[in-house]
């Protein structure tokens, strides 16, 4: 089981809650490496593709947090 995935509220677990999903990740008090970690983790549950815009939106572009 990804390891963050019992952070995200239950009813953000489904592709179609991505923008939904996102909103709530930004405004998480957590560092952008955290949120990083839990992006990745939905990605895989709900089965979709990870995007590097997305990761740019709660990281700032930072690119130690890409690679």
């Amino acid at each position: 089981m990804p390891e963050f995935i019992g952070l995200i509220p239950e009813e953000l677990l489904y592709p179609e809650k991505l923008e939904d999903f996102l909103i709530w990740l930004i405004q998480l008090d957590v560092d952008p490496w955290t949120k990083k970690y839990i992006y990745l983790d939905f990605c895989y549950w709900v089965g979709i593709a990870v995007d590097k815009e997305h990761i740019d939106l709660f990281t700032g572009g930072a690119e130690i947090t890409w690679g």
